[in-house]
């Protein structure tokens, strides 16, 4: 499988990502991009600090589906070869279909899967895993070791690429960990077809609890271009309107930070301090710790001008 994306394309979403000086070098080059976990951490990262989650189009798309195309995808997000990107990102598919050709484009092995999501009640998931709703990329190094991406998950999403490797948990933002368990979900009736299954907690001595679960079987366009008729309507159903933006260390200025917050170790390329979100006409922060309001809208016209106040965004 071929990427959707060009050279120049590549190179292009390289430099708007800005990694740290040493990845300059393989701007021009994005082939040569380094296949380690710490080069794959560092580009997933880059990748949800600029491409945040955001369901706009659902709401104002001209069709009855978002156009999940690869090649439509690009300009929407980056813009076209003489402009600048938009700052814009997209729901699930958008996202990681995007990323998927990003990681075929500099080589990376990779493949993408449908993802059963838990209903979410009071913002906590329970109950039945519903149908396909969610996909996430598989990235295998040539170590061999493989991994989870996923890049638009929402505030709950890891912010680092999570080895498939059952029980190992790992620090996500503030207190809350992220782990894989390989094993079984309810409803299954065959027990030896085991199942990823990407679990939360807010605090060491909290209880894990399930989001959502996958298997590592290849989907292809045509799978998500099914799902996408679904997962369009059930959004636009439900009249939500979502952006979440993963802030990096260093990028936090123009936000109402409280004491302390922001303060980062450089012991990472692209260390993640916080989250910028908007929901129906409310701008929230969290800074790893409480989530506070600190804007809301009620027009379209204030609504968009504080998407560009607060997250950037350009709209055509």
């Amino acid at each position: 499988m071929a990427s959707a994306f060009s050279t120049a394309q590549l190179s292009k979403y390289l430099k708007y990502l800005a990694l740290p000086p040493e990845y300059d070098q393989f701007i021009v080059n994005p082939q040569s991009f380094p296949k380690t976990e710490e080069a794959l951490t560092t580009l997933f990262r880059g990748q949800i600090t600029r491409f945040p989650y955001d369901n706009l189009s659902v709401h104002y798309s001209n069709g009855d589906v978002i156009d999940i195309r690869p090649e439509s995808i690009y300009p929407k997000f980056m813009g076209s070869a003489d402009s600048p990107p938009s700052r814009r990102g997209g729901y699930c598919l958008e996202c990681s279909i995007f990323f998927y050709h990003v990681l075929l484009g500099l080589g990376f092995s990779t493949y993408t899967t449908g993802v059963r999501n838990r209903a979410r009640i009071d913002g906590v998931p329970q109950g039945e895993y519903r149908g396909w709703t969610h996909i996430v990329n598989i990235v295998q190094l040539p170590t061999g070791q493989q991994y989870h991406v996923d890049a638009a998950f929402g505030g709950d999403g890891p912010t680092r690429p999570l080895r498939l490797v059952s029980g190992q948990p790992m620090h996500n933002l503030g207190t809350q960990e992220v782990q894989l368990v390989y094993g079984n979900i309810p409803k299954q009736i065959r027990p030896e077809q085991k199942l990823w299954i990407y679990q939360y907690r807010n605090g060491p001595t909290k209880e894990w609890n399930s989001f959502y679960s996958f298997a590592e079987f290849e989907f292809y366009q045509d799978d998500f271009e099914v799902m996408n008729r679904y997962t369009s309507w059930e959004a636009r159903d439900r009249g939500n309107f979502w952006i979440v933006k993963f802030l990096r260390g260093g990028e936090t200025d123009g936000l109402p930070l409280l004491d302390g917050e922001g303060v980062f170790e450089e012991t990472e390329a692209i260390p993640i301090v916080g989250k910028l979100m908007y929901v129906n006409g409310v701008v929230k922060l969290n800074m790893g710790g409480k989530t506070r309001v600190i804007d809301s809208y009620e027009s379209d016209e204030e609504k968009f001008a504080g998407l560009k106040k607060w997250f950037g965004m350009t709209f055509e």
